[in-house]
């Protein structure tokens, strides 16, 4: 066996039939990314064109008036050149430069009417965008949307859309790879009109073409191969700056601001973004070195096969074998041909990973979206607000925790009563408020509405039953009216109402604006700070004026001492006495006033009933926490 045998038979260790299957292996791969790749750019098309349909037309109209306003000039002046140099007829060469100014007018005027046109359209179509991202976002399911995984994909997405230049559709490019194959068929047409009329130098010009088009392969591969560093590198370069954005957030984020002097992070929080920065340095060398080669080989081309062309037509020129319009003409359309080339190369492997952002894209929006998706019985609109909750059996743990939050937990609450949850942190409260307003579905068990699983209902409907305040509540940076209301069109009377009855009737005489005062400054410089306070009689008199039927407190008040709870409490027990009122506590003092206390530990309910009769069960969890808790009462409640 020859040297050069054992070379192919042992590539890579393996024989010659696996050699073979390993590139037929590769060939198949490839082909599969191929179709791939073709499905999601013409996914993306079509969603395009269903969204903006006027941008999408002008777009592809635009770039193929470029292809047109650049022929026009190359053909119609190399005639005007021939024109003048042997015709030397008037009317001709009147005829050849109005055409030629004319043309070149007609399209100048339509690309700025187009372009003038397309900018406004296509400042509205990358706002719809970001609606879709919004859209999507709003009706995935909390439990989704609590994901680290689904945020993290989000950031990724979000980031290559609007700062790293990936497109929806790719539509930076298609247009482009359509335009710069109809120039690269009027290339060879026009080349072909020169061939059939010179027949002298048809060996010559064969010659060349053939040279020319071995250079532009050539120069089109280095083209496609430098794109493919590029296209690698920056996709490194936007995993890593979803991170770092982060980091840069912390910068101007006036609300972490204390934090931030206080404990001088800003050492730390500058060295971490200087790690991000060094690692983009090392992506961007390693590219660099890469496409150095591919660099210097692709302009040495490029030189090598100008000259080539320019030698070819100049002698034919000079031979008399094609005028020297023509010569122009051939060496402007050879020039043309490559470019165009070159262009469909880098396009081409443009598009080929602008699917892997893609893929992404449509990853995160074929999210299933289950709360809305399942479920469509209405819910029924009671006066009297009878609706009876049963837990049966239900367990509950969080994605990728393999412990349980909730484990075989059965208890039911009706209509107008006031149910107290209490327990240690961790035993399952919040989860089981959770569920109950579909937050997350069960993993074993069922929920009952008035016998029917929840799961049944309307998911929008059921939720409107539902007014809670968390622990960690959030208020937005809108007016007080819109922050209470949770609408830019409200009741003023009403909201004034909930607010005063939440004890910020002062908080509306201080503030000149009233219910038109914004909150923080996050998006007006006019805005104010509130304190903690004020914020939770804020969330607590929106929790009032949404006038669900079902009014749930978890730990909103979690930061204040046992006392003051507790009159919290029990003033909002006052605001909502005619509804079914759920307070969630870890401190056994802030629900005594409820008759009905449930008793959480670990993820069950191990206790039931009044104050008196759970203080009578000593041997019990919550005799247990009462005592381990009085000591730090300071007054009795």
């Amino acid at each position: 066996m020859s040297a050069d045998e054992k070379k192919t038979g042992n590539e890579n260790g393996r024989t010659g039939p696996e050699a073979a299957g390993t590139v037929r292996n590769r060939a198949a791969a490839l082909r599969r990314q191929a179709v791939k790749s073709f499905r999601l750019n013409w996914r993306a098309q079509r969603l395009v064109w269903k969204v903006a349909k006027g941008y999408t037309i002008l777009d592809y109209t635009f770039p193929l008036l470029n292809v047109c306003s650049n022929y026009w000039n190359i053909i119609f002046s190399a005639r005007l050149l021939d024109a003048v140099l042997y015709d030397r007829d008037p009317a001709k060469l009147f005829l050849t430069a109005a055409a030629l100014l004319g043309g070149n007018a007609l399209i100048g005027l339509l690309r700025h009417l187009i372009g003038t046109e397309n900018a406004g359209l296509g400042f509205g179509f990358r706002f719809r965008q970001r609606m879709i991202f919004g859209e999507k976002l709003m009706s995935l399911d909390y439990e989704a949307l609590e994901s680290e995984k689904v945020q993290a994909g989000y950031k990724r997405v979000e980031r290559e859309t609007f700062n790293d230049g990936k497109n929806l559709s790719a539509l930076a490019m298609l247009p482009d790879v359509f335009a710069n194959l109809l120039s690269i068929g009027i290339a060879l047409g026009v080349f072909a009109e020169v061939f059939m009329r010179t027949h002298a130098m048809r060996g010559w010009l064969i010659a060349g073409l053939a040279f020319s088009l071995f250079g532009i392969w050539l120069s089109a591969y280095c083209d496609g191969g430098i794109q493919k560093c590029f296209e690698e590198c920056q996709e490194k370069i936007s995993e890593n700056c979803v991170q770092r954005d982060g980091y840069m957030e912390y910068f101007g984020d006036y609300q972490r601001g204390k934090e931030i002097r206080i404990f001088q992070l800003g050492r730390l929080l500058i060295g971490k973004l200087m790690d991000s920065h060094h690692f983009n340095d090392r992506m961007l060398d390693e590219r660099n070195r890469k496409c150095m080669r591919l660099g210097c080989l692709l302009e040495a081309g490029d030189i090598v096969v100008m000259a080539i062309n320019r030698c070819v037509a100049a002698a034919a020129a000079l031979a008399g074998w094609i005028t020297v319009g023509g010569m122009m003409q051939y060496v402007e359309v050879l020039e043309n041909l490559a470019q165009s080339v070159h262009a469909v190369a880098v396009e081409g492997c443009s598009l080929w990973y602008n699917a892997h952002y893609l893929e992404r894209y449509f990853e995160f929006l074929d999210m299933p979206v289950r709360g809305n998706r399942r479920g469509s019985i209405p819910v029924e609109k009671r006066m009297d607000g009878d609706y009876r909750i049963r837990f049966e059996h239900v367990s509950f743990r969080y994605p990728g925790s393999e412990e349980w939050a909730v484990r075989d937990l059965s208890m039911e609450f009706t209509a107008g009563e006031k149910l107290a949850v209490v327990g240690m942190n961790g035993s399952g409260k919040s989860t089981f408020i959770k569920l109950l307003c579909r937050l997350y579905d069960p993993d074993e068990g069922t929920i009952y509405m008035n016998d029917i699983d929840i799961r049944r209902y309307d998911y929008r409907e059921y939720l409107s039953l539902f007014s809670v305040v968390f622990q960690d509540f959030k208020l937005f940076s809108f007016t007080l009216g819109e922050n209470v209301a949770v609408a830019e069109d409200y009741d003023r009377e009403q909201v004034k109402d909930a607010l005063e009855k939440a004890g910020l009737g002062e908080f509306l005489q201080r503030h000149e604006k009233g219910l038109d005062t914004v909150l923080y400054r996050n998006f007006d410089s006019g805005g104010v700070e509130i304190s903690g306070g004020e914020a939770q009689k804020i969330a607590l008199a929106r929790a009032v004026c949404k006038g669900a039927a079902l009014v749930i407190l978890d730990e909103p008040t979690a930061a204040l001492d046992p006392v003051s709870e507790y009159e919290i409490y029990r003033r909002f027990n006052d605001l909502v006495a005619d509804r079914t009122t759920v307070y969630i506590s870890h401190r056994m003092s802030s629900c005594r006033f409820c008759r009905d206390i449930a008793v959480f530990d670990r993820g069950r309910l191990v206790q039931r009933g009044s104050h008196e009769e759970l203080m009578g069960q000593t041997g019990g969890k919550y005799y247990e926490l009462w005592t381990a808790q009085a000591q730090h009462y300071v007054a009795e409640t």
